[in-house]
């Protein structure tokens, strides 16, 4: 107890505890995620009490995919009962988030009957955090990253960088482990002081709109606008064509179409004799693994079933032969139809599919889970 009595140590663990405290209270009540329409449309999901009956985690390339009044739409056609659909999908690569909003719900509402978990070629090899991550953690996954310690780089140019050019003196990784363990013990404390953080800002936004708001500040009508419009079709991301980022995401569709011709795309597989299946390598892809393992052992405690949905780019490579098996054995993996995805008019850029596209992938995947509920 020697160390109780410096009053410097007691003066900082009663600020630890203060920081825990605060982060508890404001990720409670996501106070956190104000940052943009996108962490704002999913806040005013999560705190929405009405249930639901599937919820939908991944990317971007999931919230532009699965528009929940169209997979509603084709449950209550083949006579199936009223579903409620929820798309929770960050922009960028977020199973970790998925797993976070994921216990966030569990937490405050009846269990759904499905989650969907988005997988892929290129959102399973993501090996740096989600830039977000820090708002959506709370005091527990702070202490469980400093303990697994599931990513391998800070950010996405972190990883190109080191993946081009690796350290060239690493003597048995020493250097590697080291700098590992101090990003996760980094992130963990850059969580716990999100909650202060966030106690501040909140107190601003309202003392600022006149006690009308904990999450806006005055003049914010555009992200207002952008919020209301995907919390109005519960979180789908409408790209429409004629917009300036639709036009351009065409262009890279079109580029694409013209290197890789629909055929081929459909025939492309993996041959291990000559490439390598990189997410079979051992120690590899630890945060994929192991937020889609813990979402399973989430599902199972609460009676969930878990589907994980393959998202493929446009006339890119399928899945490796190791990420197939993997999500097999955890749950059920549905890949779409790519007979139909591969057309020119599903996809709006390479990574994203259209309005069409996802009209098709939406229909789809009420077919798949309708299919499971029956069994």
């Amino acid at each position: 107890m020697g160390f109780l009595k410096s009053k410097s140590a007691r003066v900082g663990l009663l600020y630890i505890a203060l920081c825990a405290a605060a982060l508890a209270w404001t990720q409670r009540s996501l106070l956190g995620l104000v940052t943009d329409a996108r962490d704002g449309a999913l806040r005013e999901l999560l705190r929405d009490p009405a249930p639901a009956d599937v919820l939908c985690f991944g990317s971007s390339a999931t919230a532009r995919a699965i528009r929940p009044e169209a997979v509603e739409q084709r449950v209550r056609e083949a006579g199936g009962e009223s579903w409620r659909v929820l798309n929770l999908a960050p922009f960028g690569v977020g199973r970790h988030i998925g797993l976070l909003e994921f216990e966030h719900w569990l937490g405050t509402h009846a269990a759904p009957k499905f989650v969907v978990v988005e997988v892929g070629v290129t959102a399973d090899l993501v090996e740096s955090m989600h830039q977000m991550l820090p708002r959506y953690m709370d005091v527990g996954d702070a202490a469980r990253v400093v303990v697994h310690r599931p990513y391998r780089y800070r950010d996405a140019p972190e990883q190109r960088r080191r993946t081009l050019d690796p350290p060239s003196f690493d003597p048995w990784g020493a250097f590697t482990a080291l700098d590992r363990q101090a990003m996760h013990l980094e992130l963990g404390a850059k969580a716990l002081g999100r909650g202060p953080e966030d106690v501040v800002r909140a107190a601003f936004n309202l003392a600022a709109t006149g006690g009308d708001s904990l999450y806006f500040r005055p003049g914010e009508p555009f992200v207002r606008q952008a919020l209301e419009a995907q919390v109005a079709e519960r979180g789908f991301f409408r790209v429409t064509p004629e917009s300036e980022q639709g036009v351009a995401g065409k262009q890279t569709v079109e580029r694409q179409a013209a290197r890789v011709d629909y055929e081929r795309a459909l025939a492309a597989s993996w041959d291990l004799a000559e490439e390598t299946d990189v997410f079979a390598e051992p120690g590899s892809f630890r945060a994929a693994r192991l937020y889609a393992e813990a979402i399973v052992r989430l599902a199972q405690r609460h009676g969930v079933r878990v589907v994980f949905l393959d998202l493929p780019n446009f006339r890119g490579k399928p899945l490796r032969p190791s990420q197939i098996e993997f999500y097999s054995r955890l749950g059920v993996l549905v890949q779409l139809d790519k007979s139909v995805l591969y057309r020119e008019e599903s996809f709006q850029d390479v990574g994203h599919l259209s309005l069409v596209g996802a009209e098709h992938a939406s229909r789809e995947l009420a077919d798949r889970l309708l299919a499971l509920e029956a069994r």
